[in-house]
């Protein structure tokens, strides 16, 4: 299982810092730059952005519209 260390801006326009634990450290996780974009059940978009670790890993993160 992948450990994920997350650091979220309290502003909502700012993608988070990620970076993947591993036994010898952590390496920064770089992000896409296009997201996938669906809707959820209440119509609002959903932006799910892929983190990629150099290591093969890759962290999901979504972003829904607010409202």
């Amino acid at each position: 299982m992948a450990d994920w260390l997350v650091d979220i801006s309290t502003d909502p326009r700012r993608f988070p810092v990620v970076h993947h634990r591993h036994v010898n450290g952590t390496l920064r996780a770089e992000r896409d730059r296009t997201p996938s974009v669906t809707l959820d059940h209440d119509g609002r978009r959903v932006e799910r952005w892929t983190y990629a670790c150099a290591c093969g890993e890759i962290f999901c993160w979504d972003r829904r519209a607010a409202g």
